[in-house]
């Protein structure tokens, strides 16, 4: 089977698995709100982002590292890098035939397991003080059972990048999917029981061991080969993952912090309307743009040097076409969706969903560079883009506070879009053509255009002129901007389009 198809088999199949699990996923929390005080909700996030921070904190680029450089030559002999891939005489990639090297594995095994047990272990430990750290005087109370989550979901993630190495991206698709609707179905019914900010604990505890005990049985024992530790193994893994670390530290900060940032800045309840409006915002980035660059970056590595400038160009431009109208169709029809599907004291989420949409337009943007910078082992960049997201999310966060929450989150798309502009800006001197790029984001942003124009509009001309139920008027909407965005799109992304079909 060609790389070609795998690709898409990929994409295709961790998209599916995605959505499916996350509208499941959707539909538990919006029940739970049924259940539920925003502050409670609030403090629950703030617990489980500090034991997050833990997790990222104590992974130094491993999986990367497995995936990169998991065929080497290694076998006691001094540390080498790969050697690159070659095509053959028809110009398609070839496979390298090699097997992972179990040195390699069980090195990184060894280092993030032996790291993430031990800080999750001191920060259940020191709970109280480190959640006073963002002025909440209840997530302590949250944080040594979900640090246990946490560390048994850190168990499968070598087994995970090995399968994603090996391209086998249907165990990894279907584990989250059933992860999703594994938390949503625990966590309502424990909430309908009453058991308050515990419910969305043991929803968490439920979803991480169901996706570990898959990807477990998926990967087999192989990664458990064991071989004799050697230092040059750990600090060659070190001095590839650390710029990795740090820029995974700033992006997870920069997608995380903010709901600490809004804790601090203003109260629980705020904390709980941030913490939900941008999970509902990031659906199109995480579970379509995500799921696509998880398949990038195995894809892009087999492919040879000269290729991948063009493999960039069509991966943004299929990219866009997909999330662009999700992201932004999700913003149109925010204040009549959450008038819909929530409680009157949940509604303080629709102006900050509004705003957050536009995370959902930048994110996938960065990450397909990511995928393309990761390939040339250009980690230093991708480290200095994440950090300079980061300072100007949180430090227009707290320069905008003082004009309200629906102002302060105008920072998350303010950071998003100036890194996502920066980044495609550092590929463009590697071979990819700006035209091509740029064409490739602004059809999809008109076709986007004319989709909003035409829900509005449709909108504003029913409520005048005729008396239907909010839910009806809210599908003829959604219906109308679709059909519009689709027409749109065969005129001015019609190549694209083809290439998508």
């Amino acid at each position: 089977m060609s790389l070609a198809v795998k690709a898409a088999r990929g994409a295709v199949w961790t998209i599916l698995s995605a959505v499916g699990g996350r509208a499941l996923g959707v539909i538990g929390t919006l029940i739970i709100t049924r259940f539920l005080d925003p502050d409670i909700v609030g403090e629950v996030g703030s617990a489980m982002i500090i034991v997050l921070t833990v997790n990222w904190l104590t992974n130094i680029g491993f999986g990367q590292y497995v995936i990169v450089r998991g065929r080497t030559e290694l076998s006691g002999g001094p540390v080498a890098r790969p050697s690159p891939v070659g095509a053959s005489p028809d110009g398609s990639p070839t496979r390298d035939a090699r097997p992972l090297d179990p040195e390699i594995v069980w090195h990184a095994s060894v280092a993030s397991l032996g790291l993430a047990w031990s800080g999750l272990a001191l920060v259940a430990l020191f709970a109280d003080p480190v959640a006073s750290l963002v002025n909440s005087d209840r997530a302590g109370q949250y944080i040594p059972l979900l640090a246990l989550t946490v560390g048994i979901r850190r168990l499968a993630a070598i087994p995970e990048k090995l399968l994603i190495r090996g391209m086998h991206f249907r165990a990894v698709s279907l584990a989250y999917g059933i992860g999703e609707a594994t938390y949503a179905a625990v966590t309502v019914a424990f909430a309908a029981n009453g058991f308050g900010g515990m419910s969305v604990v043991y929803g968490n505890i439920a979803q991480y061991v169901t996706v570990t005990v898959i990807i477990l049985a998926a990967a087999g024992r192989g990664w458990l080969e064991r071989t004799p530790l050697r230092l040059a193994r750990f600090r060659d893994m070190f001095r590839f993952g650390w710029p990795l670390a740090m820029e995974a530290i700033a992006g997870n900060a920069s997608r995380y912090w903010g709901g600490l940032a809004v804790r601090r800045l203003f109260d629980a309840q705020a904390t709980g309307f941030y913490n939900l409006a941008y999970n509902l915002a990031d659906i199109p980035a995480i579970y379509v743009g995500e799921q696509i660059g998880m398949v990038l970056l195995p894809s892009m590595a087999q492919l040879p040097p000269e290729r991948r400038p063009r493999a960039l160009e069509r991966s943004t431009a299929l990219l866009s076409l997909i999330v662009f109208p999700m992201a932004i169709g999700l913003g149109v029809v925010s204040d009549p969706l959450i008038a819909l599907v929530m409680s009157d004291e949940w509604q303080g989420v629709a102006p900050l969903l509004t705003t957050l949409v536009m995370l959902s337009v930048f994110r996938p943007v960065a990450w397909v560079v990511s995928s393309y910078l990761l390939t040339q082992e250009r980690n230093r960049p991708l480290m200095f883009l994440e950090f300079g997201k980061t300072v100007v999310l949180l430090g227009g966060m707290v320069a905008l506070a003082p004009l309200g929450l629906a102002w302060t989150v105008v920072a998350v798309g303010v950071a998003f879009g100036l890194h996502a502009i920066a980044s495609v800006w550092l590929v463009l001197r590697d071979g990819p053509s700006p035209a091509v790029l740029l064409g490739g984001f602004v059809r999809p942003l008109v076709a986007c255009a004319a989709m909003a124009a035409a829900a509005l509009g449709v909108r504003a001309l029913l409520e005048r002129t005729v008396e239907l139920a909010p839910g009806l008027l809210l599908a003829i909407e959604i219906v109308v901007g679709g059909a519009v965005y689709v027409a749109a799109a065969f005129v001015v992304c019609r190549a694209t389009v083809r290439e998508l079909l």
